[in-house]
């Protein structure tokens, strides 16, 4: 499989490990695109493109080996912390990146292509511009589609409870031993609490 972030979850999620043509044959293409509309069972096509976009702007951009573990829906998730981005306008949207502080520095020195071994300047300003590149993406999208939306600085919080009342995806990434969650919520309000 040419997808390297989706290979294992496709392999350990689908029903009975058989695969149609059709399925065999995105597979073989590995086109994320395609793939997530094959594969991954999200709510509607803006959440579709949500995951799409994210997950080409982290293949792009985290040159190492990123695995896609596991996908929950969820009405809230309580997180040690969370650098998050909203856009708004024709509908709302809210992308967060969470973890704990090591596995968080992983993400910002993997993206930032050095070591980053505190939580200073360079580490926020890393993991900013990687949300600004996954929503960037998406609201290319989303314009592509005439969907109008304004994006919001990244904003950062400890020790925060994300809830929805319709519920949001929580998507876990495991990049080197470090496993941190990407928060997806895609026309729905988000609100946040400490």
């Amino acid at each position: 499989m040419k997808d390297r972030i989706l290979g294992r979850y496709i392999a350990k999620n689908h029903s009975d490990n058989v695969f149609t043509d059709r399925e065999l044959q995105v597979i073989k293409q590995g086109d994320t695109d395609t793939l997530v509309e094959t594969f991954l069972h999200m709510d509607n096509d803006y959440y579709k493109t949500q995951m799409q976009c994210t997950l080409k702007s982290l293949g792009m951009f985290m040159n190492c080996n990123i695995e896609l573990n596991q996908i929950d829906y969820e009405r809230e998730y309580k997180g040690q912390f969370i650098g998050c981005q909203v856009m708004d306008g024709d509908i709302d949207v809210f992308l967060g990146v969470a973890g704990d502080n090591r596995e968080l520095l992983k993400v910002a020195s993997t993206f930032a292509q050095e070591d980053i071994e505190e939580f200073d300047e360079d580490a926020y300003d890393a993991l900013c511009e990687l949300i600004n590149v996954m929503n960037g993406a998406y609201a290319t999208k989303l314009g592509e589609a005439d969907i109008e939306v304004t994006l919001h600085p990244p904003v950062f919080y400890k020790d925060t409870e994300v809830t929805a009342d319709t519920g949001f995806y929580v998507v876990t990434f495991n990049i080197e031993d470090n496993v941190f969650k990407i928060l997806m919520a895609a026309d729905n309000k988000i609100q946040l609490s400490a």
